[in-house]
């Protein structure tokens, strides 16, 4: 059993991240709890009695902008930290995103089945913006070993961006309180941890999804409307076409709103606006991509058509299919009691349009109209891909910010009912800010205390393919036989779905395919000497759309130069076509190894937390309920003896 790293970034950076990041927000709430003891929620009369009391102007005043500038910058930070310390969750990511970015950026890389004109899934112009920002990255001096966490990084202050601009309406058109815990709960959640650095279009969605809602959120900012509608073209368009479910219930409100208007021919020309730019940017993107697959094709309705009209033998179920509990356990997982909390936001609107009296006690400031549309996207999304057979954490990425805005519109509205039935029953107002304020300082840190056991979990657990690629750019040569300007195999078996991308090779190096257990689809390679746009355009032999296996696509193991392997530690891992390349000492060598969890023999609260060294070693070791089975995850290097 390998021993658990204690020490290094899983304690010291996220403690240090707590220490001055969370809980000075957290103090913050505290501090703005006492300064503004009449909420938002306030009877409107007292409101304009006391103006100055209202939450809602924290930013509006002459600190507004440096409270902003802060917020971000502390948002950015924890983005950077995510950038560099997030793992990959998912190998489409990988081989869908990360690969064809690299062709374009290096001449070389990996090819899936969507990428072949014949089926043509997946966007170029969508992977040609991402190439552009890699190019800016070297312009700036990042080195090639570091692009990888240099474009994490950018996508990272750009969520953070978004992020703050969310945070700031809320601010200024829900509460202040709303706002805090929104801030909290997304910087701190495990969902958002990972979400918010992935190179995948439903994180491109999710990018644009709040900003569209921060221009709902402001409705009366001019040309409020207009832009949230083109924030939401640029996401289904750009991004994720399914994304435009969340505006259906915007886009139907401004439609009745444009019906019942008397200056509909206004709304009307604004409308006609926005479509026009959103036709604009549909024909750029289609025409990028008809010119790399060198023939018409709107990659969009490729999708739609895939994933709603797919036949049994071709469609995403044949990669699997969940039953609904699927999305349950990784919504608890990421948000905790978070997405517990999210949900109980339709509850308290029911109380707001049911019981007369809640209306001056719950947003006496905002329709009830207007609050259906904050919480209904989350539910609209959630009973649509629920149902879905086929399903897959980052389908719900898009929705992830809107988690965090119902679960803190759920407990900004049920504190002030709490607030007002202390009030009724007599209580003090210091006794009852004392009340409130305890109850948000106990929910935070419980979603902090998960949240953060959680990353430290993940962090902890299966980073280690990352640390192991990593190391080939300071690997020695093969042998004084290998000629330097040839290149070498880096092979890898059953562990291929955890390869990070060919960002983490050198130029000189190629990753290849040996068999395994494995019977299904996996990529080629592009074709290379050639320009990027005909290697897009050309057919590769062997890719199919059934998720059938293509024998041409591995090599023998006798013509790898270096393999990425684990060494479980039970025979069940071993197959028909594997073996243990770890314990073969006369063929390979071991040049890194790192330790990696083996979840199958690990119960399951050892795997799905971890807490700090100190606390874990209070735990007995002859209990049951906290086991934890460790592997290595090495590289290894053929011998230069070896036959």
């Amino acid at each position: 059993m390998l021993p658990v790293r204690t020490s290094g970034w899983p304690t010291c950076y996220i403690q240090h991240a707590l220490q001055t990041v969370i809980c000075p927000i957290m103090t913050d709430a505290v501090a703005s709890a006492a300064k503004y003891r009449k909420s938002v929620s306030t009877p409107v009369s007292e409101l304009i009695e006391d103006e100055e009391l209202d939450p809602r102007s924290g930013l509006d005043g002459p600190g507004g902008a440096a409270n902003r500038s802060l917020a971000f910058a502390i948002v950015v930070a924890i983005r950077a930290i995510c950038a560099y310390y997030s793992i990959i969750p998912d190998c489409d990511e990988v081989f869908n995103y990360w690969e064809p970015t690299h062709y374009l950026t290096h001449g070389f890389g990996l090819q899936t089945w969507e990428y072949s004109p014949v089926y043509a899934i997946r966007s170029w112009a969508y992977i040609g913006i991402h190439s552009i920002m890699v190019y800016i990255c070297r312009l700036a001096g990042v080195s090639e070993n570091n692009l990888f966490f240099a474009l994490r990084a950018l996508l990272g202050s750009f969520c953070a961006f978004c992020e703050i601009n969310l945070y700031s309406t809320i601010w200024r058109n829900i509460s202040a309180r709303a706002a805090t815990l929104f801030l909290v709960f997304s910087v701190s959640a495990t969902g958002m941890f990972h979400a918010s650095v992935t190179f995948l279009p439903s994180t491109f969605s999710m990018y644009f999804t709040m900003l569209a809602f921060s221009y709902i959120l402001d409705e009366k900012a001019r040309y409020a409307p207009h832009r949230a509608l083109f924030m939401f073209a640029i996401s289904g368009i750009l991004g994720w076409p399914f994304a435009l479910l969340i505006a259906a219930p915007y886009v139907a409100d401004v439609l009745w709103t444009v019906f019942m208007n008397h200056h509909r021919r206004q709304m009307l020309y604004g409308i006609s606006k926005v479509v026009l730019y959103s036709l604009l940017l549909l024909v750029a993107v289609v025409a990028i991509d008809s010119f790399a697959f060198n023939k018409m094709q709107v990659v969009a309705l490729n999708i739609v058509f895939y994933n709603v009209f797919g036949t049994e033998e071709t469609g995403p179920n044949i990669f699997g299919t969940e039953p609904w509990t699927y999305y349950v356990s990784n919504l608890v997982l990421n948000f905790n009691v978070v997405a517990f909390l999210a949900y109980t936001a339709f509850f308290l609107w029911i109380i707001r349009s049911t019981v007369p009296s809640s209306k001056t006690v719950i947003y006496p400031h905002i329709s009830r109209g207007k609050l259906f549309g904050i919480i209904c996207p989350l539910l609209l999304w959630t009973a649509i891909f629920f149902y879905q057979p086929h399903k897959e954490e980052r389908f719900f990425y898009v929705v992830y910010p809107l988690l965090c805005l119902n679960a803190a519109v759920a407990i900004d509205g049920s504190l002030a009912i709490f607030k007002s039935v202390l009030r009724k029953v007599g209580y003090s107002k210091s006794a009852i800010a004392g009340c409130t304020t305890s109850a948000q300082i106990l929910l935070l840190l419980v979603a902090v205390g998960f949240s953060f056991s959680r990353i430290l979990a993940l962090h902890s657990f299966y980073f280690a393919p990352l640390e192991v690629y990593g190391k080939l750019f300071n690997v020695t040569a093969i042998s004084d036989t290998v000629p330097s300007d040839s290149l070498l195999n880096v092979c890898v078996g059953r562990e291929w779905y955890r390869f990070p991308s060919s960002y983490f090779l050198p130029a000189n190096m190629r990753l290849k395919f040996i068999k395994s257990d494995f019977n299904g689809m996996l990529p080629t390679q592009f074709a290379e000497g050639v320009s990027w746009y005909e290697g897009a355009s050309l057919i590769p032999e062997g890719l199919n759309n059934e998720n059938r296996e293509e024998m041409s696509f591995y090599i023998d193991v006798d013509q790898c130069h270096y393999l990425v392997d684990s060494n479980f530690t039970t025979s069940s891992y071993e197959g028909t076509f594997e073996k243990q390349f770890i314990t073969d000492v006369d063929n390979w060598e071991i040049v890194q190894c790192s330790p990696f969890l083996d979840g199958n023999h690990s119960t399951l609260l050892a795997r799905v937390f971890k807490l700090p060294g100190f606390i874990e070693r209070l735990i007995p070791t002859d209990v049951t309920y906290f086991r934890r089975e460790w592997t290595e995850y090495c590289l290894l290097k053929r011998k230069t003896n070896a036959t």
